[in-house]
């Protein structure tokens, strides 16, 4: 399979699979019309306004990607203090489909996302799914170790509003090797896998970043 996007885990590089085109997309000629984005009669909004459960993921429309929204470059001032500088600076800018921002303490933060993962998606199933990503990008973990998470599920980061479900894992730090977590979800509706990593020395610092992380970084719902 070809890789598609990578980030970092541990140290260690991540490849998401792709499914080789097949001799008849290869020959196809284009299209001479555009094909439509958006499923008819289909209600972005509602969906966007529910929480995005594993059992929510087959009311997307088909084959609408889906993406990040991140705030993790900014600041957290208030009006009534002096400005301080940001947490997190960028290192990456979707590079090869990667985003990836670090800050003083050690710690590294990458989200992605890969489309057209028909070898791992399991129709209608998107927890099937989700757990088949993870075993792929971690083949040595027990399914049993996966446990689920939460991220936010709107437009704008840092606003309230619903979640969508992901599947979580992580390691703890030992000599020379930081504490990790990834957490991953495969939308099998709309093709599309999100996946999110966050390294820290230790495990009492990884522990107290993810929430920070948490609440500048959501998953946008597509829209009309």
């Amino acid at each position: 399979m070809v890789a598609l996007g990578a980030g970092v885990l541990g140290g260690c590089t991540i490849a998401v699979p792709v499914a080789p085109p097949s001799e008849s997309t290869r020959a196809a000629a284009p299209p001479s019309y555009a094909a439509p984005t958006v499923q008819a009669g289909h209600d972005a909004a509602a969906v966007a306004a529910q929480n995005m459960g594993f059992e929510a993921g087959t009311t997307l429309s088909p084959n609408i990607a889906v993406g990040f929204s991140d705030i993790l470059g900014q600041a957290d001032n208030a009006y009534d203090v002096a400005p301080v500088p940001a947490e997190w600076t960028l290192v990456k800018n979707n590079v090869a489909g990667q985003t990836q921002y670090a800050n003083a303490a050690g710690c590294k933060v990458a989200y992605w996302v890969s489309a057209n993962q028909g070898p791992l998606i399991t129709s209608g199933d998107d927890r099937a799914s989700s757990a088949d990503l993870m075993k792929y990008l971690i083949p040595s973990l027990v399914p049993d170790s996966l446990k689920e998470t939460s991220l936010p599920w709107v437009a704008e980061a840092g606003k309230p509003g619903p979640v969508i479900t992901f599947l979580g894992y992580g390691t703890r730090s030992a000599a020379g090797v930081d504490a990790s977590s990834v957490w991953g979800r495969m939308l099998g509706t709309a093709g599309t896998g999100l996946l999110v990593s966050l390294a820290c020395p230790t495990d009492e610092l990884l522990a107290t970043t993810t929430p920070r992380v948490f609440t500048k970084l959501s998953v946008a719902p597509p829209s009309n």
